[in-house]
């Protein structure tokens, strides 16, 4: 009975050893560039982009703000609301609620 006991315990610190080696080890691959262990590379943006439209959740926001967009007719900006010349030292700044030719919409 003791015999069974230890071998037991013997089997689960020889497992836990064998756990902790294999960690070590890809841990020592992970700081060559070898693997990703611990840390997981991150994805570029390209890669955020694709993950972003092909999961359902967030093609159905997009559709959301999309019909909301629509239903409030709101249109996006032509162009920002100001405009710096540097070569003409001027600054211009379109009033909220004017159009292009300075009447109101």
């Amino acid at each position: 009975m003791t015999s069974t006991v230890w071998q037991i315990a013997g089997g689960v610190v020889a497992l836990g050893g064998a756990v902790f080696l294999v960690d070590r080890v890809l841990l020592w691959m992970e700081r060559r560039g070898w693997v990703y262990w611990r840390k997981r590379k991150g994805l570029s943006s390209i890669g955020m982009d694709f993950a972003q439209e092909i999961t359902p959740g967030a093609q159905a926001g997009k559709h959301a703000m999309e019909q909301e967009r629509v239903r409030k007719n709101v249109r996006p900006a032509d162009e920002p609301p100001f405009r710096i010349d540097l070569d003409e030292g001027v600054v211009r700044v379109r009033r909220a609620g004017l159009g292009h030719d300075g009447q109101g919409s």
